[in-house]
């Protein structure tokens, strides 16, 4: 049931994305350029498909104007108001962090650099982690959710620093991917 074929194509642009993105220095005024103005291009294309609300969402049309309806996009399968909208908030946000990176002390294991750098391996590992929490913890409301939130970040960030470390030693291996 899961939607290979949209998923794989937005890996792919990503890959391509980062090796054209790595071959630049980061301090080009035009790739932040790049960034911004590609970024807003998908923003606005976002907001004319989702406002004419007949194409590009998966049948999942607007019952009203209020910004949780707006945001209400088809994941799976990624809808083209999905993919626009979080394509075009990361070149955004990518390019304000390129912005802000010569400012900001960025530590080699700070947790934004740990996770980022270990996305696939956590994605995977916090299934298991938030399984156990369940059989630890009581259901709860919004204040429970976030608890374990918490908890799973706590349990994995150990985890991921490890597993970075091995992959960084197998540089040449699978594991590159994960």
């Amino acid at each position: 049931m899961y939607p290979a074929t949209p998923w794989l194509a937005m890996m792919m642009l990503g890959w391509v994305f980062g090796d054209w993105l790595m071959s630049k220095p980061f301090d080009q005024l035009p790739v932040k350029r790049f960034l911004v103005v590609s970024g807003f291009i998908a923003l606005v294309s976002f907001i004319l498909i989702r406002e004419l609300d007949g194409y590009g969402n998966m049948f999942m049309m607007l019952e009203g104007n209020s910004i949780v309806q707006w945001l209400h996009v088809s994941k799976y399968p990624p809808s083209l108001s999905y993919a626009l909208l979080e394509l075009g908030l990361m070149a955004v946000i990518l390019a304000v962090l390129m912005w802000l990176e010569p400012t900001a002390d960025v530590s080699r294991n700070g947790p934004v650099l740990v996770f980022g750098q270990t996305a696939l391996f956590f994605y995977l590992a916090h299934f298991g982690v938030l399984a156990l929490l369940r059989l630890v913890f009581e259901r709860g409301g919004l204040e429970m959710a976030y608890l374990m939130a918490l908890l799973a970040l706590l349990i994995l960030y150990p985890f991921c620093r490890i597993y970075r470390t091995f992959k960084w030693q197998n540089p040449h291996s699978l594991l590159r991917f994960i």
